[in-house]
C-alpha cells in the first residue's frame, strides 16, 4: 500500500526537478514547430498527426503559414494563453450602391469565432456601416465626410473619414451593411468596413513592431475553441471552462488548459509541455526568488530577487510581491497534489471494498 504523504513528497520533488531540467514543449514529437518565423504550437500543426483535427491544420507555403480549413487565411500568430489566432482577412468595400455583405467562417462545426475582445469595427471613407447578426443590429458608426487631404493610421482614427467602435459578441457569422454618401459632390464614394485587431493586442504579440497596412486586407483576431469531447482527462494541467456571449441571449461553453503557474512557459495542451521559465530556473539555482512584472500591453518580464534569501536591501513591498507570488504557486501545487491524492485514495478504497466483498463471498 502506498502512503499518501509519500506520494505527495515524491510528486513535489518531481515537480522541482522538472523545473530545473526540462525544456518547454510546443509541438508533438517529430513535428515542425516553425513556419518561417511564426511558431505553430499544438493543437495546430503542419504535418499529418501533428494537429488536433482538420480545423487546426496549417499549410506552410514558401515559409508562410495559412489556415487551410478557413478560406486559406494567412496566419500571423497563434496565442495559446488566450486561445486566439491573428490572421489577415479581406476588407469589405462598396463604391456604388448600398450593399449588405455576409461574412462567415464556413462550416457550422468550425471551432473559430470572430473575437469581440481583441477586434474593433472600423469604417473608412464617407458614409456609415453597421454589423448585424440573426436579424439584429449589433453596432455601427458613421464618418464625418471631408474632402481635405488628411492622413491617419487605422489605430488612431477620430471620426473624419473614418470611425471605429467595439463589438459586444463573439460571432460565427455576421452581416455588414454599407451606405456611402457624399453630399458635396452628390455622388457615391467608396466606403470600407471591417473588423480589425486592436493595436494593443498586436503590440502584445509583436512587441516593438507594427504590421504593414494595405488596402485589401487587415489583421483580424479569431477565437479558437476546443471540441465538445475535450475534457479534463485530455488536459495535463489546469482545466477550466468559460462561456462566450454570442448574442441573441445565447452563449457557447468552451474548454481551456493552462499551465500550473504564471512562471511556467510552454504548451498546456501537451503532456510535459509546461516548464518553469529558464530565467526563473537560473534565478532559483542561484538561491534567488523569481517573480514577474506586467508592462503595457500585457507583456511579462521575469525578474529575480537575489537578495530575498540573503538579507538584501529590497523594500518590504517588493518582498511582499515576491512572497505573494511564491505562496500562490505553492497553493496551486499543493491543491493539484491534494486532488490527485484524493483521487488515488478514492480508487484505493474502491478496490479495497471490492476485495473485501470477494473475500466475504468466498468464506460464506
Amino acid at each position: 500500500m502506498k502512503l499518501p504523504h509519500l506520494h505527495v513528497l515524491i510528486t513535489f520533488i518531481s515537480f522541482t526537478m522538472a523545473a530545473q531540467s526540462l525544456v518547454p514543449l510546443y509541438t508533438k514529437p517529430g513535428c515542425t514547430q516553425m513556419c518561417g518565423n511564426i511558431s505553430i504550437p499544438y493543437p495546430f500543426g503542419i504535418e499529418p498527426n501533428c494537429f488536433l483535427n482538420k480545423w487546426y491544420a496549417v499549410d506552410c507555403k514558401s515559409s508562410k503559414p495559412y489556415l487551410s480549413s478557413i478560406q486559406n487565411l494567412p496566419l500571423l500568430a497563434i496565442d495559446l494563453n488566450e486561445q486566439m489566432v491573428l490572421v489577415k482577412y479581406p476588407m469589405n468595400s462598396n463604391c456604388q450602391t448600398p450593399q449588405i455583405l455576409n461574412l462567415d467562417l464556413g462550416d457550422i462545426d468550425n471551432p473559430f469565432l470572430f473575437s469581440s475582445m481583441h477586434n474593433k469595427f472600423m469604417v473608412e471613407g464617407c458614409g456609415k456601416a453597421t454589423i448585424s447578426s440573426g436579424g439584429r443590429e449589433l453596432t455601427g458608426c458613421a464618418t464625418i465626410c471631408s474632402h481635405q487631404s488628411s492622413s491617419y493610421r487605422r489605430n488612431s482614427c477620430y471620426g473624419i473619414n473614418c470611425c471605429q467602435t467595439s463589438i459586444q459578441y463573439y460571432l460565427k457569422t455576421y452581416n455588414v451593411s454599407l451606405m456611402s454618401s457624399d453630399t458635396q459632390t452628390r455622388s457615391k464614394s467608396c466606403l470600407s468596413a471591417f473588423l480589425m485587431a486592436s493595436g494593443t493586442y498586436v503590440n502584445y504579440l509583436f512587441p516593438g513592431h507594427s504590421l504593414a497596412e494595405d488596402n485589401s486586407s487587415v489583421p483580424m483576431v479569431l477565437r479558437w475553441t476546443l471540441p465538445k469531447d475535450f475534457d479534463e482527462e485530455s488536459c495535463g494541467y489546469i482545466f477550466s471552462r468559460e462561456k462566450l456571449n454570442t448574442g441573441n441571449d445565447s452563449s457557447v461553453s468552451i474548454a481551456k488548459c493552462s499551465c500550473w503557474s504564471e512562471l511556467e512557459e510552454g504548451n498546456p495542451y501537451l503532456s510535459g509541455g509546461c516548464q518553469v521559465n529558464e530565467e526563473c530556473t537560473k534565478c532559483m539555482r542561484k538561491g534567488g526568488f523569481c517573480g514577474y512584472k506586467v508592462s503595457y500591453g500585457g507583456i511579462r518580464t521575469f525578474v529575480c530577487d537575489n537578495h530575498f534569501h540573503n538579507g538584501g536591501s529590497n523594500s518590504s513591498s517588493s518582498r511582499a510581491i515576491f512572497l505573494g507570488v511564491g505562496i500562490s504557486i505553492l497553493v496551486l501545487i499543493l491543491s493539484a497534489i491534494g486532488f490527485a491524492s484524493y483521487k488515488h485514495l478514492v480508487n484505493y478504497n474502491k478496490a479495497f471494498v471490492l476485495d473485501l466483498a470477494v473475500l466475504t463471498i468466498k468464506h460464506s
